[in-house]
């Protein structure tokens, strides 16, 4: 997408505030305005007189056992105080293009604007003040949040004012120390912002995970930030944004979806870039020291769930932090699968921290004082974002990187599979959480929650990880006297159960045991994000599917809102049930910062409208890319640059119930498979090299073209 047209179409979407923010603090998800560099994050609250910025980072973390104990804490703020501005209007937006927050108070006496920005490229937080009318008086306050058996310091280096809060102490696993200095371009945190002038308060954030002096460095930084820095900052920004925004777009004709398809990754960009520490279930906008579920890395859907929608939209950069936390927490995973299961490979709690921290330790009469809740699959399901990255790249880098971790998965499930009567039974893997810790769970529960037989989840995903494994290992040809036992597991996993409910047979969550849930929507979890079901599947399979999506009529779920719509679009379901209950989601359960919210969860919901969208344009389900197969064909749409597997980026419009054009790029060279856009009409593919167009050959098989392709080329059927 040109840059002006890209910026002309986000200039629409935009966060909109007409009051301050209503539940900022938090223990979930923030309402206010929300900016950052996928590390940094900061939002705001408060009134026009007294505007309070949180500070928060994804490595500022207490990092000790037992939970709640453990999780990501809030570092602290700064207060803007305006007493001018008492009784002010409040308006402000959070800006996607611009990746900033601009705030107008208009007071009977003057008016300010407040312009808050993080620079992508540094750890810093910009604030720019200017008034109309007549000068007003304006104090500023730097603070770190105090309590929870941490320590802090305050002190000022000239012009410099400087906090830190630390995690420190004999029970700490390992240290977490954050620092924040801060300065202003008027020289004093007290000053008089004249009308038609600017001023700049500049603050440095940094941890000990990422700077050795970090209290030196922040100050130092602070310094030497004067107002060409500041435009160096900027430009670097946008740049950066620029060629984010530039990656992928769709145009659907329906502003509310497209708002929230950007807005999702306009999180996403915020929350996810330090390699090091992934985000925690709300992001890197804490506001208290007691975030829901500890905040940590819930392994059972919450932690997987907010990247299942950049791998299609072409955003696989923003992957980069998921697999670190899974990486890190192997060996503990070795030792739990061995002392308490007795097997080989990596078993996992519900619930884990960065650099291998437990965060689910408890006391409990079960599961050895861990919470595993009863469930073999976390691991498993981990996998996920693994493969999908995988299939959508075909990076064999990063096959590599990732292919010990999937190999030990493998170890676990070739090790706790049964096999009986000729096919894979899963015993004692409960579907659902049983919920050891707490006393209202009775021992009865507990038993029967861990009589469950084949979870269908799990089913699905030994199906995934071992076809996935097949073909990674054939790439980076390793552990070929492997691969009999793996194929013959995918040819022999048991059949997905079901059962007849309300006049119709659709999948039932067990084979034994849990039949069913009301609340919730495990029942098509096998479908997506685990990949079971698509619409090359056996149409009996596609018609139970579909029947269990109606049955279960979950649109509005406390945990299902990054599932059922994409699995609905998987299988063909009606697009326009899809786009309309999808609709009253966004409308119904959305905060004006473009955070889709439901009880359960945090940045997980930020998958649900890109990856469903995704699916209705663009599928590639074994291989095959099929253009708009779950779009309503009278509803003219087009995307640019989406992902299918096969490391392909696709883009293509449909117009007036036709589709105009196709240009498809490939990155790896690899065999292309697409369902004939034009059944009905004469075709041709060209490579297209700048105004060069050479024709190639193809082949047409019950309605599938194929043809070779060259790494780099792009390729055009019209």
């Amino acid at each position: 997408m040109e840059a002006v047209e890209w910026k002309k179409r986000l200039d629409k979407y935009k966060g909109v505030f007409t009051e301050p923010p209503k539940i900022v603090p938090t223990d979930k998800v923030v309402d206010g305005p929300v900016i950052g560099n996928g590390d940094l994050g900061v939002t705001t609250s408060g009134n026009p007189e007294h505007q309070r910025l949180w500070i928060s980072k994804t490595d500022f973390w207490k990092a000790k056992l037992m939970y709640p104990n453990g999780g990501p804490c809030l570092l602290g703020g700064i207060d803007i105080h305006i007493p001018d501005l008492a009784n002010a209007s409040y308006y402000s937006e959070q800006r996607l293009n611009e990746a900033n927050v601009v705030s107008t108070f208009h007071g009977a006496a003057a008016s300010v604007t407040m312009t808050s920005w993080v620079p992508a490229t540094e750890n810093a937080l910009i604030v720019e003040l200017s008034c109309e009318k007549q000068a007003v008086s304006v104090k500023l306050d730097l603070w770190v949040h105090q309590g929870n058996e941490s320590t802090t310091e305050h002190g000022q280096y000239g012009d410099v004012a400087w906090a830190t809060r630390k995690f420190t102490g004999q029970d700490i696993e390992w240290p977490t120390e954050g620092v924040i200095a801060m300065s202003c371009s008027a020289g004093s945190h007290l000053f008089e912002l004249q009308p038609g002038t600017k001023q700049y308060i500049v603050a440095y954030v940094a941890t000990n995970h990422e700077e050795e002096n970090d209290i030196q460095e922040s100050v130092g930084k602070v310094e030497r930030t004067d107002e060409n820095r500041i435009e160096s900052l900027r430009l670097e920004h946008v740049q950066w944004w620029s060629q984010f925004w530039a990656k992928s777009s769709i145009e659907i004709g329906d502003e509310l979806l497209e708002k929230f398809w950007y807005g999702s990754h306009y999180i996403m960009a915020c929350c996810s870039r330090n390699k090091k520490f992934a985000p925690g279930l709300f992001g890197n906008w804490i506001t208290t020291d007691t975030p829901a579920w500890a905040g940590d890395y819930h392994l059972n859907y919450n932690y997987q769930a907010p990247w299942w929608g950049v791998y299609s939209s072409n955003h696989v950069e923003l992957s980069e932090p998921y697999d670190t936390p899974l990486i890190e927490y192997m060996s503990n995973g070795r030792r739990y699968a061995d002392e308490y299961l007795g097997r080989k490979g990596l078993y996992y709690d519900v619930g884990i921290g960065p650099k291998g921290l437990p965060t689910a330790l408890c006391t409990t009469p079960y599961e050895n004082g861990h919470m595993f809740l009863g469930q073999k699959s976390n691991t498993a399901l981990s996998t996920v974002n693994m493969l999908m990255r995988f299939y959508y790249t075909y990076d064999l880098e990063y096959a590599g990187f990732v292919y010990p971790f999937l190999t030990e998965v493998a170890d676990f499930w070739e090790d706790y599979l049964t096999f009986e009567e000729g096919r894979y039974v899963i015993y004692r893997d409960s579907i659902h959480e049983v919920g050891t810790y707490t006393e209202s769970h009775s021992d009865d529960n507990w038993d029967r929650g861990m009589e469950d037989m084949n979870p269908i989840l799990s089913l699905a995903l030994i199906r995934l990880l071992f076809k996935g494994l097949l073909e990674i290992s054939e790439h980076l040809n390793l552990d070929a006297n492997r691969r009999e036992k793996w194929s013959h597991i995918v040819q022999h996993i048991s059949a997905y159960p079901t059962f007849e409910r309300e006049g119709k047979t659709i999948f039932r969550l067990t084979e034994q045991g849990t039949e069913w849930w009301e609340d919730n929507t495990l029942a098509i979890q096998h479908i997506w994000p685990a990949g079971g079901i698509g619409l090359d599947s056996d149409p009996k399979l596609l018609e139970i599917a579909k029947d269990t999506i109606t049955v279960i009529n979950r649109w509005t779920d406390y945990n299902g809102f990054p599932t059922i719509f994409t699995a609905a679009a998987r299988v063909g379901y009606d697009p326009e049930i899809i786009l309309r209950q999808l609709r009253h989601q966004c409308l119904e359960h959305s905060f004006p910062n473009l955070f889709i919210f439901f009880g359960g969860g945090g940045i997980e919901c930020c998958s649900g409208v890109p990856s469903a969208i995704n699916e209705m344009l663009l599928q590639s389900h074994e291989q095959a890319i099929r253009l708009f197969p779950v779009w309503p064909q009278d509803k003219d749409a087009s995307f640019k640059d989406l992902r299918a597997v096969g490391a392909f980026v696709v883009s293509s419009k449909l117009a007036d119930e036709n589709i105009t054009h196709v240009d498809i790029k490939s990155e790896k060279g690899k065999t292309c498979r697409i369902f004939n856009p034009w059944p009905n009409k004469e075709f041709s593919i060209v490579e297209v090299d700048g105004d060069q167009r050479t024709p190639i050959e193809w082949q047409l098989s019950a309605n599938v073209i194929s043809f070779e392709t060259q790494a780099g080329k792009t390729y055009t059927l019209q």
